[in-house]
């Protein structure tokens, strides 16, 4: 099912997700309950749960890509993922790690 709220990508995360699960690493890493943790408690989404997918869709929810986020202010975010529950924005995350890559088109001459 196809929300229209949400961009579709081939890969990684878009630049809002990403936003999105930094401030949510932000609160929980600052035992704070901010709108990024509110969002996803609404949605049903467990950070613990969509951190291996979005770990290896990018890098900068790990090691010092994570730090230097938590030595700064919270980003502001909101739920990038339109209607989407928490489990149907799971089965997409791990939908994009599953997909084959994407091959650049051969121009013959």
């Amino acid at each position: 099912m196809h929300d229209p709220g949400v961009i579709a990508t081939t890969g990684g995360l878009t630049p809002a997700e990403e936003v999105f699960l930094q401030a949510l690493l932000w609160e929980e890493g600052h035992l704070q309950t901010g709108p990024a943790t509110r969002a996803a408690q609404e949605h049903g989404l467990s950070l613990l749960r969509c951190l291996e997918p979005a770990n290896r869709l990018v890098s900068s929810l790990q090691g010092e890509a994570l730090n230097r986020l938590r030595e700064g202010a919270c980003p502001a975010a909101a739920w990038p993922w339109g209607n989407l529950s928490g489990e149907e924005v799971l089965r997409l995350l791990w939908g994009r790690l599953m997909a084959p890559p994407a091959v650049a088109p051969t121009v013959r001459q």
